[in-house]
Parts: C-alpha cells; sequence; structure tokens
C-alpha cells in the first residue's frame, strides 16, 4: 500500500513539474513587415501577406499561407535567414 502512494505521489510531481515548465522563446529578434520582435515567445501569429521575414532568433520560423497556422508552408526561415512570400500567419519555434 505504502509503495503504491509513493508511486502515485511520484506521478502527481512529475506533472506538475511538466506544466510548471515555461514555454521556451526564440532568443534573438524576429522582423515581421518591419516591425521587431525581440525574444518572441513560440507559437503562432498573423500576418499579412505579402510578409517578409528576418530571422535574426535561434529558432526557425515557418510560413503558412492560411491563418490559424494552416495549410501549406510558404517559406521556412531558419536563424540568419530571410524571406520574402505570400502568407496569413507564421509560427515561431
Amino acid at each position: 500500500m505504502r509503495r503504491r502512494l509513493t508511486g502515485v505521489g511520484l506521478l502527481a510531481a512529475a506533472g506538475v513539474l511538466a506544466l510548471a515548465v515555461p514555454a521556451q522563446a526564440a532568443t534573438g529578434v524576429l522582423v515581421v513587415n518591419g516591425v521587431a520582435h525581440e525574444n518572441p515567445p513560440r507559437g503562432c501569429y498573423s500576418t499579412t501577406s505579402p510578409v517578409t521575414i528576418e530571422n535574426f532568433t535561434d529558432s526557425q520560423v515557418l510560413v503558412h499561407a492560411a491563418a490559424n497556422c494552416q495549410g501549406p508552408v510558404t517559406a521556412e526561415v531558419a536563424p540568419g535567414r530571410s524571406a520574402h512570400t505570400f502568407g496569413a500567419s507564421y509560427f515561431v519555434f
């Protein structure tokens, strides 16, 4: 019985730690249509089309054809690169 309670306690602690980890942010500056975003958090963002992305972060950025990061990827912008493409949203990793 004691062994079972210890196992349940360990699982609960692991779950709390997993939820407590902050979301990762890209380190650096991401310039989208001339607007600089310092250390942008991981996630999906809307934009206007056409879009120009200048990636001065340490993370990859994907530009999607549709809103909410749906539809085909129109550009993959690696760290240190830039792209001018059509798209309605972009995802920062």
